[in-house]
């Protein structure tokens, strides 16, 4: 008979699949998706709210802004001709 000397170790197998979390208590599954997210908003560079003067989207701002006064006071001009079309009409109506 031959001896080995090699002491004899046993264990239970389980299979664990990639992408499914542990089922044991107590044990944390990391997604590798969610370490590289963290890893992302570290490297981060954080950027300006408004928009910069060196930036198209701060000239089409501006040109926006432009029309928008303008606009403005082609409204207010509207409705003050027309005030002054309706105390016309009122004042012909009340003299008849």
């Amino acid at each position: 008979m031959i001896f080995i000397c090699r002491p004899l170790v046993g264990s239970i197998a389980t299979l664990s699949f990639p992408g499914k979390p542990s089922t044991f208590f107590g044990h944390i599954y990391i997604d590798k998706l969610r370490l590289q997210m963290q890893r992302e908003m570290k490297e981060a560079v954080s950027t300006s709210h408004c928009s910069q003067p060196n930036t198209i989207e701060y000239d089409m701002a501006m040109d926006w802004c432009l029309l928008q006064e303008r606009t403005d006071l082609e409204w207010k001009h509207l409705y003050k001709q027309q005030g002054q079309e309706l105390r016309k009409l009122k004042a012909n109506l009340k003299s008849k």
